[in-house]
């Protein structure tokens, strides 16, 4: 397997589909998106700016068919993705407005009370920061067809050598609802540091830190 690289602008529509098949059947999505029959657009639709904010002050990485030795198919096709948001990204200058916003696609998807008690419920996650925070994981998603290959390990390993010698060393630490991610999580360093349950009938988020 070759290294993961650095994603680009024109990756942006390969990643987003990673992350909605990735992300089809997470409790997350579940709760956020309950129309299994429409969750995969809508869950693109909501990620895609925040994804393509990332690109611009976050750390993004991806592998690629390629990369990863498959034998056919568009060997430049990402699949698989890992978005980290520095601790930096979230005093940086706000760019010039640019639509849509992640907030506003998820209130035109699920109508703004809701969308209102979904963001609310996620910010809780940082009351379990850690307290020197560093990177944050905030997407770290395979396609359905490349699982179980061990890339989401790769790009993981590879995000926290490269994040370790920037401005953004801390704490790497993330969030998951999927209470089989944490024993990968912990086999990469990563320790439960709180758990709470979103809004009054969401799944339980798993807040984890890394070595910092």
């Amino acid at each position: 397997m070759d290294d993961p690289r650095p994603a680009r602008a024109e990756d942006l529509p390969a990643i987003r589909t990673v992350c909605a098949l990735a992300y089809a059947e997470d409790p997350l999505m579940a709760w956020v998106l309950p129309v299994r029959s429409t969750r995969e657009d809508a869950c693109a639709a909501w990620l895609g700016p925040a994804l393509e904010r990332h690109l611009a002050v976050g750390h993004v990485d991806v592998l690629t068919a390629g990369a990863v030795g498959a034998p056919a198919g568009d060997v430049d096709e990402v699949v698989a993705v890992a978005a980290w948001r520095p601790r930096a990204a979230d005093g940086a200058p706000e760019p010039p407005l640019r639509l849509p916003r992640p907030g506003g696609v998820l209130r035109a998807l699920v109508g703004p009370s809701r969308a209102d008690e979904v963001l609310s419920a996620l910010a809780a996650t940082g009351a379990h920061a850690p307290a020197r925070p560093g990177a944050y994981l905030n997407y770290l998603a395979v396609h359905p067809a490349y699982q179980r290959r061990g890339l989401g390990g790769a790009l993981l390993r590879h995000g926290l050598r490269a994040l370790a010698g920037t401005p953004w060393r801390g704490t790497p630490w993330l969030a998951t609802s999927d209470p089989a991610n944490v024993p990968f999580y912990a086999r990469h360093g990563f320790a439960p540091a709180g758990a709470f349950t979103l809004g009054s009938d969401g799944p339980r988020l798993t807040v984890m830190h890394g070595r910092g």
